[in-house]
């Protein structure tokens, strides 16, 4: 097949959630044998200069960058809140530069399927139609309003909760009203795709999740793991990340690091920081944006997923799993991910549980490596890319 593939940030390189999710079905793909075009939006967010990617890369994907300026700007942000019924997550990302360059690439190419990565460019898809007679399937990697949502019950500003209350309203509205543009819909999870039913989406839906790269280098020393240690990685801009931190940070660690005072807690990620108030001497290490995450995993012993809002698949829960790593998560982190408690990951959703857990894994080094070995096996044999690819493939080959 030839497969345009719309992706709303670059996905490469792969260094978040969003962008690995993307490259992995792009890698999937091409090793299958089909086509690749890749067309991406550029933001002053994430930005990704072309000649800096390898030219293999370039070479099987022929990527194209076109920037949008999709930063938040106040007054806009106001205008929209008093005079308009449209979201303005969404709007923000619809431009004629955008536009009118993928109507140029659809007049060059026959396509058989476009693969559009978020529901922020549903705008296109009339131009799409317009020129094109390809399948588009819409790859939703979360329930964008369902984030707000959640964001909306732990606020605790009245204001900020009546204007994200709002901008969730309005982003629910379109994001359904949007279903119904695509031949198909492809969620990451098994809930989300639920979800979406339950909303009253008819149309040809399947959960296909992230996929992971099975042929890099797993293997690590034992030896080399700091045990114990605690440690996170995710985007430090995307809010229930911030949410989730905090949590830890004023509810969970500091009766750890009573209980083991030598105890590390590393914080490792891409983005805004300054909203992170790191307390002195409770041996929290911030690292920031890091170069090598593989090398990062390898080194640390339980990772913490405190996430209470958001939508999708948590791709560093897979990633974490794959590297064998003890993982210790909210209900909500693991929506999406095949999993048993206590057998490839520990689920824990309040502060106590929380402590606990992590206790048992630092009291019990037996109970710690059996987590961590059935995890590696768990997300090898279920989430490897080939596995990924063909069950997308004999979705899109049922498509009528």
């Amino acid at each position: 097949m030839k497969i345009l593939q719309v992706c709303s940030k670059p996905p490469f390189p792969p260094y978040d959630g969003g962008s690995i999710a993307m490259n992995n079905i792009t890698d999937g793909l091409i090793e299958d044998g089909h086509q690749l075009k890749l067309v991406s939006v550029s933001t002053h967010k994430h930005f990704v200069d072309i000649n800096d990617l390898p030219d293999e890369y370039r070479k099987n994907t022929k990527i194209e960058f076109i920037h949008i300026d999709t930063k938040i700007r106040p007054l806009k942000a106001l205008l929209n809140l008093l005079f308009s019924r449209r979201s303005y997550n969404i709007i923000r990302f619809e431009t004629k530069s955008f536009e009118n360059r993928l109507a140029e690439i659809l007049k060059s190419e026959d396509f058989d399927l476009v693969i559009i990565e978020s529901v922020f460019l549903n705008h296109y898809v009339k131009i799409i139609r317009r020129i094109s007679n390809a399948k588009i399937i819409l790859r939703a990697h979360n329930i964008e309003f369902i984030i707000w949502q959640r964001l909306v019950f732990e606020e605790d500003s009245w204001l900020r909760r009546i204007y994200l209350s709002t901008l969730s309203k309005r982003l629910k509205k379109e994001e359904l009203s949007a279903l119904e543009e695509f031949d198909a819909i492809i969620t990451v999870s098994e809930s989300d795709m639920q979800s979406f039913q339950k909303l009253g989406c008819t149309k040809p839906m399947e959960s296909i999740p992230i996929s992971i790269d099975v042929t890099k280098d797993l293997a690590f020393n034992p030896d080399d793991v700091e045990y114990p240690s605690v440690f996170f990685i995710g985007a430090l801009d995307w809010l229930p990340n911030q949410e989730g931190i905090n949590w830890f940070l004023t509810q969970v660690w500091p009766e750890l690091n009573k209980l083991y005072p030598d105890l590390k807690f590393f914080i490792a990620g891409r983005g805004e920081s300054s909203w992170l108030k790191i307390p002195n001497n409770q041996n929290i290490v911030f690292l920031g944006e890091i170069e090598d995450a593989a090398s990062y995993f390898k080194s640390k012993a339980i990772m913490i997923v405190p996430l209470f809002s958001g939508s999708g698949m948590r791709v560093k829960i897979i990633e974490g799993m794959t590297f064998g790593k003890a993982i210790v998560s909210t209900s909500i982190g693991v929506e999406g991910i095949e999993h048993k408690h206590q057998e490839n990951i520990i689920i824990a959703d309040s502060k106590e549980d929380y402590i606990q857990s992590i206790q048992e894994l630092i009291e019990d080094k037996e109970y710690y490596d059996s987590i961590c070995k059935s995890a590696s096996n768990h997300a090898v044999e279920r989430y490897s890319n080939k596995a990924i690819t063909e069950k997308l493939i004999r979705f899109i080959g049922n498509l009528k």
